[in-house]
């Protein structure tokens, strides 16, 4: 159902950016003059085998005129299979219309000694792709696309193009970031700068140094590499590792220059609307402390100003005023956080908006000086204790005491306050402690048996789950539930459904299960003589990580924070030997406890588990200590009782660890976490090259 206001809404957002689409036809000229023609190898020294797509780039040309703004590019790729045909013979070239212009200078295809002309304007669709509104971001870019017809295995496709214009929201300032090789074979990478002012640049994994001439009074900056080495990838890698050969290059003298500019953007001197006026005063009157004062205002953004991102040209950097924000009722992350602050300053409470790069933050600090380094905004505050306080006000149904609000491991950021100079480490405090009780009952030996959970989840954990089961319906909840369960036993079923208890103030979830596990004992792998009763702290298991290698040359990632207790308590059918054990695995990376003890007098074991990471990832230096360590730990991860099948009594204990289950139970989270870092490290191009092209 859709209501009118929503209505509204989306055919203003439609209208704007039809009336754009009016403006924005391709247009085919000559290649600039100030371009530098490039050869390339038509057969490089590339193995067939390394190629993927059956597509191999041969020459990737990017050349730009800081003056002029423009930015010419020159993409030769060659058809090596015929699975290349697809993706070789779909050109499609992204443009924001509100500041730039699209000119086509050259498709060919070079087949058998021949070139073939396929530079046909009609043969071009704008279309609105928009990538990235199932996030709620609109940007107003087009896409420039066309379908060339008539194209075989073996062709070399030349594309080149130049798109003009810069976003105006940096006036005439430049920076760029690109790399200087890809994850696939590639015969030439050229980037060349045409500039009238001096640019400071540098380069990450890589000693190539740039050609420093002149053009027309103007100097000029010319890197190239040549058959390229392809980045170093391993599994887990952490989202702000940067494995490419980055090249940064900026106008900007310091980070400073960067907050300078941000203040032109977040004016402070607004004149408050009579609704926004009204607003600040109604949470002063009725909030006692300056604590609460922020909690409210912190709770007003977050879960009444819904999130909604226009962000065509200028809107991508610059907040809308908060007056129009209040009214409108949405607004994006730095829309949210600049009425946030408008509010508090308002209240007498200091407070600023604070750009972060919600991949990058570790790895801030490697980058030049740059706006296009950050894709967020949050909130500092420095409450009258002189305490600094960070919020997300993105970020809904967050709960807590005003100091206890959970902010992300964002790394470094950057305040727009004037004077700052550097930017600022900013440490998660969050023990995000996680406890599970299990109760097991197991009333006949070989026998269904009853499994109660209790799980208690504090912090960014309760955070988390609260999300969860506002965004779900009970049902479908309790089937992902028993989804779960089903990893570990076979034929089990819900006794009754998941019951929920959020103590907001403390920002505790507290979740009841209770399942009947139909066939809870089982013939041992080891020995089929034997049936056992398998239990795991499947809560650890999900993110301790047992990596395959034990050598490592790129940092490795772990889930951070977390603290995890898992107490498993199994009521037994009859007396049961005495057992007593004690382990504590600790490491540099993390530490590990497992306790057995069992109540002969009641028949009952009791297993009690702890893990906690003491850093968000593991340097290269120190894998070989956690590969050890963490290889300690899956001997003790699993205890079993068994019992020989013709027997009912001489039950016993086994501390034992099958490895294939215990990476079957993490592989779902291990190629969720491998594939979005994955993907975050393969679209570094997209970050800091293609995204930083279109919002030139």
């Amino acid at each position: 159902m859709t209501t009118k206001s929503n209505v509204t809404n989306f055919f203003t957002v439609f209208f704007i950016f039809s009336f754009s689409c009016l403006f924005s036809q391709v247009k085919i000229t000559k290649t600039p003059s100030w371009v530098v023609q490039q050869s390339y190898e038509h057969e490089p020294d590339i193995d067939l085998n390394d190629i993927s797509y059956g597509l191999l780039t041969l020459l990737n040309d990017e050349q730009i005129h800081i003056p002029k703004q423009e930015r010419y590019i020159r993409l030769v790729q060659k058809i090596t299979d015929n699975v290349g045909v697809q993706d070789g013979s779909t050109i499609s070239v992204n443009y924001d219309p509100t500041f730039q212009q699209l000119y086509l200078h050259n498709i060919t295809v070079l087949r058998q000694g021949q070139t073939i002309n396929k530079l046909h304007v009609n043969d071009f669709q704008t279309i609105r792709q928009e990538s990235n509104s199932e996030n709620y971001i609109y940007d107003g870019s087009l896409n420039a696309v066309a379908h060339l017809a008539d194209i075989r295995n073996g062709d070399i496709i030349d594309l080149s193009y130049t798109i003009k214009g810069f976003n105006p929201i940096h006036g005439d300032r430049f920076s760029v970031g690109t790399t200087l090789n890809d994850f696939q074979p590639v015969g030439k990478i050229n980037f060349y700068l045409i500039s009238k002012n001096a640019l400071q640049y540098k380069t990450l994994n890589s000693d190539i140094e740039p050609k420093i001439g002149s053009y027309m009074g103007f100097t000029t900056y010319n890197w190239q590499n040549n058959l390229p080495e392809a980045p170093h990838f391993e599994d887990n890698m952490p989202t702000w590792y940067l494995p490419y050969k980055n090249l940064f290059v900026t106008d900007y003298d310091g980070w400073g220059d960067v907050v300078d500019w941000a203040l032109n953007l977040y004016e402070d001197e607004l004149n408050l609307s009579s609704a926004l006026r009204a607003k600040i005063d109604q949470i002063k009157n009725n909030t006692e402390t300056e604590g609460e004062r922020i909690t409210t205002t912190l709770k007003f953004v977050q879960d009444e100003i819904r999130y909604l991102g226009l962000e065509s040209g200028i809107g991508a950097y610059q907040p809308f005023s908060p007056n129009k924000v209040l009214k409108q009722r949405f607004g994006d992350c730095k829309d949210k956080s600049w009425l946030m602050v408008t509010m508090l300053r308002n209240m007498g409470i200091e407070a600023y908006p604070v750009l972060i790069n919600t991949s990058y933050g570790e790895s801030l600090h490697q980058f030049l000086p740059s706006p296009k380094t950050f894709d967020h905004v949050v909130v500092k505050v420095v409450d009258s204790t002189s305490t600094n306080l960070f919020y997300d006000p993105t970020i809904s149904n967050q709960f807590g005491d005003y100091k206890s609000v959970v902010f992300p491991n964002y790394g470094k950021a950057l305040v727009i306050k004037k004077g700052v100079t550097s930017l600022e480490n900013i440490t998660s405090k969050n023990i995000d402690l996680v406890e599970v009780f299990d109760t097991f009952d197991l009333p006949t030996i070989g026998g269904p048996g009853t499994l109660k959970v209790m799980t208690v989840y504090r912090e960014a954990e309760a955070d988390v789950m609260r999300a969860r089961y506002k965004s779900q319906s009970l049902s479908s909840l309790s089937k992902d539930f028993k989804n779960y369960y089903e990893r570990f036993y076979n034929d089990i079923e819900v006794i009754k459904d998941p019951v929920f208890d959020d103590d907001s103030l403390a920002n505790k979830i507290l979740i009841e299960e209770s399942y009947k596990i139909n066939n809870i004992w089982k013939p041992m792998l080891t020995d089929d003589k034997n049936i056992a009763v398998e239990f795991s702290p499947y809560s650890i298991l999900d993110i301790a990580y047992l990596p395959v290698e034990k050598e490592r040359i790129t940092p490795f990632a772990l889930y951070y924070p977390t603290h995890k207790k898992h107490q498993i308590t199994v009521k037994l059918p009859q007396k049961w030997g005495n057992t007593k054990d004690e382990v504590l695995v600790s490491s540099k990376s993390f530490n590990f406890s497992m306790q057995a003890k069992m109540n002969s007098s009641r028949n009952i074991l009791y297993l009690n588990y702890e893990y906690q990471n003491k850093h968000s990832f593991v340097s290269p230096e120190d894998f070989e200590d956690y590969y050890t360590k963490i290889k300690e730990v899956e001997q003790i991860i699993a205890y079993y009782i068994y019992i020989p099948k013709n027997q009912t009594d001489n039950l016993s204990f086994a501390k034992t660890f099958d490895s294939d289950k215990f990476i079957s139970r993490v592989t779902s989270i291990v190629v969720f976490i491998i594939g979005i870092m994955a993907a975050i490290a393969i679209g570094l191009v997209i970050y800091v090259n293609k995204s930083n092209r279109k919002r030139d």
